[in-house]
């Protein structure tokens, strides 16, 4: 009878031993987001659309608008006005980046960082080009 309790207690004590350990979380590759070429005109394919991917499509992906999904937003964005081209500050677009004129901060989690509201401006001002 010692023996078998002995036996119990030792498979107890490894089992409860080998379930006190903490998880990791896979990592999850945000899409890079490429600098500018200071040259170049912003691009919405490598500037704009990163940053929706990143920070919006978990709420904008079809059901909240606009769709920020990458095979209908520039659409989305230029058609359903959102986007006044060539002229940012008139955009809803552009206004929900910084919270202004009655239009709610986006995203919710907190503003963008600066750097990434100016491509947004910029892009629109020159024009909202599909590149």
């Amino acid at each position: 009878m010692k023996n078998l309790f002995r036996i119990l207690m030792l498979i107890s004590i490894g089992l409860f031993l080998n379930s006190c350990y903490y998880d990791s979380y896979p990592e999850i590759e945000e899409p890079e987001i490429t600098p500018p070429d200071p040259d170049e005109p912003i691009s919405y394919k490598d500037q704009i659309q990163p940053i929706w991917d990143n920070e919006c499509v978990f709420c904008h992906k079809g059901s909240e608008p606009p769709d920020l999904r990458e095979e209908v937003s520039y659409e989305v964005l230029t058609t359903e006005g959102w986007v006044v081209k060539g002229d940012a500050n008139s955009s809803i677009l552009y206004k929900s980046l910084l919270g202004v004129d009655g239009v709610p901060l986006m995203p919710t989690s907190g503003k963008l960082p600066d750097q990434q509201i100016e491509w947004v401006e910029e892009w629109i001002n020159d024009g909202a080009p599909d590149n």
